[in-house]
């Protein structure tokens, strides 16, 4: 999560053409305003990747057409996040800052995952009127089965384009990062605070129901790993605001073990589960910005 520097939409979309272009992350040389434009994307793409579809939305309005409408079954309430064009056309320009190849797939990457996100929303729409109407009465719920085995294939889509998006920006986003903060005095702090986050939201995304006790439990030790790590970073005496944050940062991250733990000795991770952890997570959030800003 860099919420270090904040660019306007409408200015990310008019970068100059960066210097220093390398092959790979670990060869690019960015100047402070490069290193800022790069930032400033990652941000962009981290906000609107949740903005444009949530995971909630994906879970519930598939277990709903999936009911095949048996039983006292009630449509969920998906509330999308809202966001503009303008920030839409932004994620699906990265601008120059990037090797060729990399900003072309982020291009190609970023439109599969917008089409994919909208798609969600349709079928449901699709779905909903589907029932309204009653059709299933006329092919017992053939189209109904058809629009659930979609969503459900976008689903899928989704978390793998997430992953590919991620895996691409992130190492560019963290060498723009390590040239933004070389002399900060903080930079230890930031590093270790972006680390601990990235490794709670790895739980979040590997979320799911049929997940083994193994795999949360791998998941579990990294983030305290993490967490370890972070208060070994030593204090800053002229810092005790931010340090103060620093350190609720690291007690909110006990807060979300705690209750990962629970769900690693019942050895169930449902919705309600997840939700507990979201709560949490953004608490940590919360934290971290406060620290940095």
């Amino acid at each position: 999560m860099k919420i270090l520097v904040l660019l306007s939409v409408a200015g990310l979309l008019l970068l100059a053409s960066c210097g220093g272009k390398g092959k790979d992350a670990a060869s690019m040389s960015y100047s402070q305003e490069d290193a800022n434009q790069v930032i400033a994307y990652y941000n962009i793409t981290v906000d609107l990747m949740k903005k444009l579809v949530t995971t909630d939305d994906i879970s519930k309005t598939l277990e709903y057409m999936k009911k095949d409408g048996k039983g006292f079954v009630i449509s969920p309430i998906v509330n999308r996040s809202y966001f503009q064009a303008k920030d839409t056309m932004a994620l699906l320009n990265p601008g120059d800052c990037f090797p060729d190849a990399v900003r072309d797939s982020l291009k190609m990457l970023c439109r599969s995952y917008t089409d994919a996100s909208n798609k969600v929303y349709a079928n449901y729409e699709e779905y909903c009127q589907y029932i309204k109407a009653e059709d299933y009465k006329d092919d017992q719920y053939a189209k109904g089965r058809e629009i659930a085995a979609d969503q459900e294939k976008l689903g899928n889509q989704i978390q793998e384009l997430r992953t590919q998006i991620y895996a691409l920006v992130t190492p560019y986003a963290d060498k723009a990062e390590e040239a933004t903060l070389k002399d900060n005095p903080l930079k230890d702090h930031i590093m270790a605070g972006k680390a601990l986050i990235s490794s709670l939201e790895a739980v979040l995304e590997s979320y799911d129901s049929d997940a083994t006790k193994e795999q949360m439990q791998s998941l579990y030790d990294a983030v305290n790993a993490q967490k370890e790590a972070a208060l070994k970073v030593e204090k800053l005496k002229d810092y005790s605001s931010e340090m103060m944050s620093y350190e609720d940062m690291a007690n909110d991250t006990d807060k979300f073990l705690g209750e990962f733990r629970k769900q690693l000795r019942d050895g169930k991770f449902t919705e309600s589960g997840y939700k507990e952890l979201l709560y949490n997570y953004n608490h940590v959030i919360d934290d971290y910005n406060r620290f940095i800003n």
